[in-house]
This record gives C-alpha cells, sequence and structure tokens, in this order.
C-alpha cells in the first residue's frame, strides 16, 4: 500500500525508494531572494504578497530541483484569517499583538480571508509553471493548532485541564473554518498538508492529543480521501508516545522531527517523511550533513522522504540544502 501510495503521490517518480525535498516557510525564501544582493526585499514584504512567495517558490526550485512544493509562508496565516492582528516587522515572522477573545472566534471563510488569497495565489503560479502533475501541498493547521494560536496558547492549554468543555466548543469552530479551508484546497487540486506545531505529544501528551487533537482531525482527512486526495500530517516535536493514535488516522504521509522506530510497525502503509535536522541547514557542515541523511535513508522504509524535520532555518546555507539533494 505504501508503495502505491507514493507512486500516485510522485508519478514522475514511479517505483523510486525515494522523494527529496526541504520544508521552506517565507523567512528562507525571503533570503533566497536577496542572493546574491541586487535587491532589499524584507521578510514582512514576501510574507505578504502572493507574487514574491512564488517567485521565491521557483527560485528555491531551481537551487534545490526538490521532488515537490510546498507552499507556506508561517504559523500565523490562518489565525490571521480569523481575525488575530499581527504585527509585520522587517526581519521577523509575524507576531501576534492581539488576540481573540474567545466569543469572538467564529465560522468565516477562510481562503477568502487575511493572506490566504495570497498563498493560493502563489500555488497557482508554481502550478502553471511546474505542471499540474508536479506534488503540490498548500500547508494548512489543524484545529487544535489553529485553537491555541487564535487565542493564545497559554490561556488555551490551561482551558484544556480547568474548562475542558469550553476548549471543545472552541474546537468545534476551528474544526468548521479548516473544513471550509481543505475543501477549497481540495477543490483547487493540491495536496492539503496540515501542520500540527502545538498538537505534540511532548507539549500535550498522548491523553490530550486523543481527546482534544484527533477527533478534529479526523474529518479533515476523511475529506481529502473523500476526494481522492491524500492524508498528510506534519507534526514537530515529540511523537512516539503518539503511536497509537497517529496510527488509527490511517495516514498516506507523516512528516516528523524525531525517529522513533516503534511507531512504524503500527503505521505499514503510511510514507515516512523527515528528519533530517534543521539547524544543521545553518550552523552544520558538509560532513554532519551526509552523516544525518546517511541515518535517515538507513531507518526510513522505503519509499519515504527524505526532507527537513521542519521549515528550513532563515538563514539556511544553499549549498548544505544542494548537500542533501544530492545524496
Amino acid at each position: 500500500m505504501r508503495r502505491e501510495t507514493f507512486d500516485r503521490l510522485f508519478p514522475a517518480l514511479k517505483g523510486e525508494l525515494s522523494a527529496s525535498g526541504p520544508m521552506i516557510a517565507a523567512d528562507h525564501l525571503a533570503f533566497l531572494l536577496n542572493e546574491p544582493p541586487v535587491r532589499a526585499l524584507r521578510l514582512d514584504q514576501v510574507c505578504r504578497s502572493g507574487e514574491l512567495l512564488a517567485e521565491g517558490l521557483q527560485k528555491a526550485q531551481r537551487l534545490y530541483q526538490s521532488d515537490f512544493i510546498i507552499v507556506f509562508s508561517d504559523v500565523s496565516v490562518e489565525a490571521e484569517a480569523l481575525g488575530v492582528k499581527l504585527e509585520y516587522l522587517p526581519g521577523r515572522n509575524p507576531q501576534p499583538v492581539r488576540h481573540l477573545p474567545w466569543e469572538e472566534v467564529r465560522v468565516v471563510d477562510m481562503a477568502s480571508r487575511g493572506r490566504l488569497p495570497e498563498l493560493f495565489g502563489a500555488a497557482r503560479t508554481c502550478r502553471e509553471r511546474f505542471g499540474g502533475d508536479f506534488p503540490i501541498f498548500f500547508s494548512m493547521k489543524d484545529p487544535f493548532s489553529l485553537a491555541a494560536m487564535a487565542v493564545g496558547t497559554e490561556p488555551f492549554l490551561e482551558k484544556l485541564v480547568l474548562e475542558p468543555e469550553v476548549a471543545l466548543g472552541l474546537l468545534e469552530i476551528c474544526r468548521e473554518n479548516q473544513l471550509g479551508l481543505i475543501k477549497v484546497i481540495l477543490s483547487e487540486g493540491f495536496i492539503p498538508f496540515i501542520g500540527a506545531p502545538i498538537a505534540s505529544g511532548g507539549l500535550i501528551g498522548a491523553k490530550n492529543f486523543e481527546r482534544f487533537a484527533l477527533p478534529y482531525l479526523r474529518p479533515l482527512f476523511d475529506q481529502a480521501e473523500k476526494a481522492g486526495s491524500f492524508r498528510c500530517l506534519h507534526i514537530c516535536g515529540e511523537i512516539g508516545m503518539l503511536a497509537k493514535e497517529l496510527a488509527s488516522l490511517n495516514l498516506d504521509l507523516l512528516s516528523f522531527e524525531d525517529w522513533h522506530a516503534e511507531m512504524w510497525p503500527l503505521m505499514p502503509n503510511t510514507i515516512s517523511m523527515g528528519f533530517v535536522p534543521t539547524d544543521l541547514f545553518q550552523y552544520g557542515d558538509t560532513k554532519l550533513m551526509r552523516e544525518a541523511v546517511n541515518r535517515c535513508k538507513s531507518v526510513m522504509p522505503a519509499p519515504f522522504v527524505l526532507s527537513t524535520g521542519c521549515d528550513l532555518p532563515a538563514k539556511a546555507k544553499p549549498e548544505l540544502v544542494q548537500t542533501m539533494m544530492r545524496l
């Protein structure tokens, strides 16, 4: 089953043992667009412009020759679409300066709000450039992480303990918003790539994941499967303790930062994606990169996707990304 899924996901690589490519956000794209330094583009400009995001993704593709593209700016895109006020500074990712009061979180048309239309524009431009068979993933958040980003992570996690029913009500609203968003992603022909930056085992534990994250992920993946697409998840941090819960999602692809060998017998049909340490791309060297890549290749069951454990650092060294891609 993993073989069939891989061949359907990467038709140009049918029969190959692996695909390769880094995860890239707007900060590294801004860095690339200013190299060589003939422009003075700021990160706050790039992360708000679909045209610049598309230009950066195309430049990254020329440099790195990835087997796929993930359209992603930063983790605050959907929170902003809900109404969170962000501060844009020249050299930093957008930061929330006003979270939403709980009662202001509403079901809205996510795809038409904030910067999401710009990201859809970038994805369409990349599809025109690389063709309909080239895999283009569209990043979105899981409802749990979106809820935390909407009202503030600490208040949200506190509610899980003190007033869980209130937290569940907020999660239902976020689920409906993300269901609407994933339907648009699927209707546009892109592959939804669901990121769960806050729903990691190390942060919330298996019991909270099972109660507060899992039930709100399932409808999104069911929608993807219904549309003939793929169940793709990126989860940050510790995931070993979530093995049974993640296995129950019947994922087609799981992107992760930390390897846990005991997980994969539970997920024989899931393609593993990762898990080259991201800090190596800024602070490492060719020798360390070679060792990290070889370790990944030695343990991930084929076919797999060799990638970064999370998105590249803003000032990742292009030559080290190219080293990963050549090995």
